[in-house]
């Protein structure tokens, strides 16, 4: 009930397919875009700007609204970031249009997948902004989690578009790299062979195909042939971030020692990307080393500000039965996030376990003032899972349950 998921959310992995370094043309991806609007100053009035559009973002998702949340994304910028490899090559240049054209009429899938997330128990909150001198704009994150999905982050990249504040990209954690570079695969995968050929050169293009291979046989659940052919890859796709990450997503559906050898890889090409965090503190748990998987949440929690990670934490002294300390980060929880019921939830099941039942008492009371129905919350502790087994099988036959039961 409270473990610790932490999922590889794979949001538009069908786009999965990759460019090669080496190649000239590449090169070119590490070029500015000549537009302003992608460059924002740092002072408080933009400050203020910023932290309203990421109210409004989350509103939108919030109140199920995609039009909305489409009003403030900046699709033509995000369509020059996916496209702008190829731009000075004028041979595909009706592609490049005809590309651009059908993606702004699909790309509300984003938004709209999030909002199913969302109506279907998960959260999406703003957690906070910041601003890169790298990149000369400010940055939104935004968390999204569930109890059944895990939890993942998502980093928007403010940009200006007619005066107004929008957003042209976002950074997703779990895949470990911006959306538009994801989108980036799909349209050079899907450019006429002798402009692939001429973009990746012979050498390139039969590790390529391999992967466009591997790619398909993942969106068929083919995913032991998907595999083995992200294995077989050499050069620089080996060990590409993305390319890694979608091995665990197979991997994780194979074995749990083929999965730890995926994650470990990560680990080894990665060490430091706290992006990548998230899939590394699997590995950790799945090898029982919760000190290193505590470690890499603290890390996380540096690099985001979100004291939200502080119920992960609890989740893995949960998971090491250390009910005291995973108590402690539960209470925090419950302390700065009221309204989540998944702190209460494990809270209540520490303090069950440590036969703190008067404690667990003032929980189910708080809970009831806070809107839950008491009988539901009657029947959440009694209640068995699929196994027959009830984590709070000792408060539910605890003497102060049953009077508080009673009155």
């Amino acid at each position: 009930m409270i473990h610790l998921n932490i999922s590889l959310f794979t949001l538009f992995l069908l786009f999965f397919n990759l460019g090669i370094s080496q190649n000239k043309e590449r090169s070119r991806l590490e070029q500015d875009i000549e537009n302003s609007g992608f460059y924002i100053p740092e002072n408080e009035t933009n400050d203020t700007k910023v932290a309203l559009l990421g109210q409004h973002i989350q509103n939108a998702i919030i109140e199920s609204n995609s039009c909305d949340f489409m009003t403030l994304f900046d699709t033509k910028g995000f369509g020059s970031l996916v496209t702008k490899s190829t731009i000075n090559n004028h041979k595909i240049k009706a592609y490049r249009e005809g590309f651009l054209k059908g993606f702004i009429s699909n790309i509300n899938a984003f938004p709209k997948k999030i909002i199913a997330e969302v109506e279907a128990g998960s959260y999406y909150d703003f957690v906070n902004y910041s601003y890169s001198s790298e990149s000369s704009t400010y940055h939104m994150l935004f968390r999204i989690y569930s109890a059944d999905t895990g939890i993942n982050y998502h980093q928007y990249r403010v940009s200006q578009c007619n005066g107004k504040f929008t957003f042209n990209d976002i950074y997703v954690y779990l895949t470990g790299e911006e959306l538009s570079k994801t989108l980036q695969r799909f349209y050079l995968y899907n450019m006429p062979k002798k402009s692939l050929l001429d973009f990746f050169g012979k050498n390139n293009i039969h590790e390529f195909l391999k992967l466009v291979d591997g790619v398909n046989f993942y969106n068929q659940g083919e995913f032991k042939k998907a595999y083995h052919n992200m294995d077989m890859l050499k050069g620089d796709l080996k060990n590409d971030k993305f390319v890694l990450v979608v091995k665990a997503v197979c991997a994780s559906n194979l074995s749990d020692d083929i999965y730890k050898k995926s994650i470990k890889n990560i680990i080894s090409a990665y060490p430091d990307d706290a992006t990548l965090y998230l899939s590394q503190i699997d590995y950790y748990l799945l090898n029982e080393d919760y000190h290193m998987a505590l470690s890499l949440l603290e890390k996380l929690k540096e690099d985001t500000s979100d004291d939200f990670l502080e119920l992960l934490m609890g989740n893995v002294e949960f998971q090491r039965m250390d009910y005291e300390k995973a108590l402690k980060h539960f209470k925090t929880i419950t302390k700065e996030y009221p309204d989540l019921f998944d702190g209460h939830s494990s809270m209540l099941t520490c303090l069950s376990l440590l036969k703190k039942f008067d404690e667990c008492i003032k929980v189910l009371t708080t809970l009831v003032e806070n809107g839950y129905a008491k009988t539901d919350v009657i029947g959440f502790v009694e209640e068995t899972d699929d196994y027959n087994e009830n984590i709070l099988k000792d408060l539910a036959a605890s003497e102060a349950f049953k009077k508080w039961k009673d009155i």
